[in-house]
């Protein structure tokens, strides 16, 4: 056994890997069939999200300030129209690409949002 090996097994058996996203979970796509330039399409579903992500980031501290200027209950529906669009823009991210999560009433109790 290689000293990798044994490192691997050393975290596993201390449950480094216990929290790991998808863990427990069936692999996505195991089952698909894959075309010829299959990974041509998800280099450009992955740079659209990507390119989405980004115009999404530099607007998002603006519709969160726009949302807290109208009334409670406009503001809250608002707020989680927000927080709705980033969790399904997130599934289709990369995890360093993913946009910030918030809490929609820790946003109106503080009158801002800080990423």
């Amino acid at each position: 056994m290689s000293w990798i090996e044994e490192r691997l097994n050393e975290l596993a058996a201390e449950g480094y890997f216990d929290d790991l996203s998808g863990s427990g979970e069936p692999i996505a796509d195991l089952d698909a069939q894959y075309g010829p330039a299959w990974w041509a399409e998800r280099w450009v579903k992955r740079d659209a999200a990507r390119r989405d992500s980004e115009s999404v980031r530099a607007r998002l501290a603006d519709d969160v300030g726009e949302a807290l200027t109208l009334a409670p209950p406009e503001a809250r529906d608002r707020l989680l129209q927000i927080k709705g669009a980033i969790r399904a823009l997130n599934t289709h991210l990369d995890s360093a690409r993913q946009l910030p999560d918030f809490d929609v009433d820790t946003v109106l109790i503080r009158g801002e949002w800080q990423p």
